[in-house]
């Protein structure tokens, strides 16, 4: 029996994304139609789930591993709308609730896109625990990331459900988004085996910028150790940058521009020269001393703009480099492995790791300092189109967890490589799980939904690269 499902970095209102309708003539979105690549997705999942799942076990629970709306490059209301084609398609009106896909309570954890889902949660929920405080007592410091390890999470997205209950059936049964952040753990009763849900942004020391700029500043302190001081002092930069541009009206709209820019080398540097001439003009406009030349900023702006061009999903020859294997590394060892211990006073012996973030899936053992084995890490890729030519390393996996905490990761494509498989990460001297063989036996390309899902991920991305290529070019 399938327990979570476990998807990330759907990207919701982004052109770029597979699960928002963009028009294959215009190359404009239109929220309000369900992309074909959305609609082939859920009905190959929701096969699964009627093989694996009798009607009268409990549904699974939808983990939304982050990224899920688009709050950097989309309108507010485009990414709603989106969002909304998804739940329509889950929770059909249409449909008794014991035919539904998912339990009626989904968890979410925010990543860096949509970061400003989790400011908005946290500073909802210090307002109300204020409120049941005595006048004169001293108020707490607002809180910054949620205990990994509670059942069930409590703090409502406000905005998701939002979206939701404007349905009346899914308002009367109770549909709701619950979040954590950035951390969420389930275990077995004995603790003795566990996974791990974190979005994963905090790999990439570029979302750590304002803790290393602190660092440069103050040579002989350390960079934090602990999830709280991380997102401490971070949390401004990723929402100002990540997470609030979308809302920005023109603005947001030409940041956009310049992100799809970055994909292309000429495009960027363009884009960098353009800028630094016209910054270069306004100082002599303005009778400002020339302390800096029209070289020195094309230069500066150009390192800057790289630094963001050349993250993680621009790497194109493994699933991780390895300045991102490091980060992982010291994520997992560091706040991870502290918050762990804090909250459960152990380590579990079988520990799975589930990211996302990187659009890159992959499942592999990797080892790290402080855990009793290797872990197995999975990462859930991603649902959009990231450069305009093809990455085989760029693709989108679901990642299923049994009753017996056993997971297998269900790769939907990889771009070039369009069929569904099973994998699952596993010492090199097991067989695998009982799960993934139910699992493997059950998908078969050749056959439907699954064989109209790959004839569609192949259109839907290349129609991504057609958008790509416009928007950079022109």
């Amino acid at each position: 029996m399938i327990k979570y499902v476990c998807v990330s970095d759907l990207h919701f209102g982004a052109a770029t994304s597979l699960m928002t309708y963009l028009h294959p003539e215009s190359l404009k979105i239109d929220p309000q139609k369900s992309s074909a690549a959305l609609i082939e997705w859920v009905k190959c999942l929701k096969e699964i789930l009627s093989k694996t799942n009798s009607k009268d076990s409990p549904k699974p629970t939808l983990i939304l591993n982050g990224d899920i709306m688009e709050l950097a490059l989309s309108n507010t209301n485009e990414t709603a709308m989106s969002f909304d084609q998804f739940i329509r398609l889950i929770f059909p009106p249409n449909e008794s609730q014991e035919n539904w896909m998912f339990d009626p309570h989904m968890v979410f954890l925010p990543g860096n896109h949509d970061h400003h889902l989790w400011e908005k949660a946290r500073e909802t929920q210090y307002t109300e625990h204020i409120k049941t405080l005595p006048v004169d007592q001293r108020l707490p410091i607002p809180w910054h990331v949620t205990n990994m390890y509670k059942s069930p999470p409590s703090i409502p997205c406000e905005f998701m459900n939002g979206v939701i209950h404007r349905h009346a059936h899914l308002r009367e049964a109770n549909v709701r988004v619950s979040t954590m952040y950035p951390n969420y753990m389930v275990t077995n009763e004995n603790k003795t085996k566990g996974i791990v849900f974190s979005h994963g942004h905090y790999i990439e020391s570029l979302y750590m910028l304002m803790s290393e700029l602190k660092t440069m500043i103050f040579p002989n302190r350390l960079l934090p150790q602990n999830i709280w001081d991380i997102e401490a002092e971070n949390f401004a930069w990723i929402d100002f940058f990540w997470s609030t541009m979308g809302r920005s009206g023109e603005v947001g709209k030409d940041v956009e521009i310049i992100y799809n820019k970055m994909q292309d080398k000429e495009a960027l540097l363009g884009l960098t020269n353009n800028m630094a001439e016209s910054i270069a003009e306004r100082m002599q406009k303005n009778a400002v001393k020339e302390m800096i030349t029209e070289h020195s900023l094309k230069w500066i702006l150009g390192e800057a703009a790289q630094k963001v061009a050349n993250s993680e999903r621009g790497f194109s020859t493994d699933v991780l480099d390895e300045k991102t294997k490091k980060g992982l590394k010291e994520f997992v060892e560091k706040p991870l492995l502290l918050q762990m211990r804090g909250e459960i006073g152990q380590v579990p012996s079988d520990l799975s790791f589930i990211f996302g973030h990187t659009h890159k899936p992959f499942e592999k053992m990797m080892v790290f300092d402080g855990f009793p084995q290797a872990v197995k890490v999975y990462n859930d890729g991603g649902w959009v189109v990231d450069t305009m030519q093809e990455q085989i390393y760029h693709g989108g996996a679901i990642i299923l967890v049994d009753d017996n905490l056993d997971c297998v990761s269900v790769r939907m494509y990889n771009e070039g490589t369009y069929k569904v498989s099973t994998t699952e990460a596993k010492y090199d001297s097991d067989s695998h799980s009982e799960f993934f063989n139910m699992l493997s036996e059950l998908i078969d390309c050749s056959k439907e939904p699954y064989a109209s899902l790959c004839k569609t991920f192949n259109e839907e991305v290349r129609l991504r690269y057609k958008y790509l290529d416009k928007m950079v070019k022109g």
